[in-house]
């Protein structure tokens, strides 16, 4: 079974609280809280195509309960030179039972079924559970980016991780 579709506007109430929690927008480049108004125009107008947005939005499902449980976000498309960061997001309930790899490899069918090269990702380096996730999901540490990111006041580290989709 998929682990991802398009998003709906069934999917507003957990967009809410996913967006809005603030665990999540410590490692986001969210610094407002987003409102339900802003987040269902976001839903109404996604086109759901990467090349026209340069973005795009999938909900994670969990296979064993049909339920959404988290997003994962393909963004900063650069068509020229064929790749785009990957986000992913799921709610602690889901957390621990593989679903995040699950929705990074079929993540990456996607992206390599739209032409891209590779996908990345940039990973505070104390963030230990999705440096985990992205080593067992076929992405490669590449670099270490010194003072990369501005979190609770401070600059911290971040890693880069690469997956080459098509060899």
């Amino acid at each position: 079974m998929k682990h991802l579709r398009a998003i709906e506007p069934e999917d507003l109430d957990l967009m809410y609280i996913v967006e809005n929690d603030p665990e999540v927008c410590r490692y986001s480049i969210t610094t407002v809280p987003l409102s339900r108004y802003a987040l269902r125009r976001y839903i109404e107008e996604s086109g759901g195509d990467l090349y026209r947005d340069s973005q795009v939005r999938m909900t994670i499902m969990d296979a064993t309960t049909g339920i959404p449980c988290g997003f994962l976000d393909i963004t900063d498309l650069d068509a020229v030179h064929r790749r785009a960061q990957v986000g992913i997001v799921l709610t602690s309930e889901a957390q621990g039972r593989g679903l995040a790899a699950m929705a990074l490899q079929e993540a990456a069918s996607y992206a390599r079924d739209q032409g891209l090269h590779q996908l990345y990702a940039i990973v505070t380096l104390n963030n230990e559970r999705a440096r985990n996730l992205f080593l067992r999901s076929s992405y490669k540490e590449t670099a270490i980016l010194p003072q990369w990111l501005y979190m609770d006041g401070v600059f911290t580290d971040a890693v880069l991780y690469q997956c080459v989709l098509d060899n």
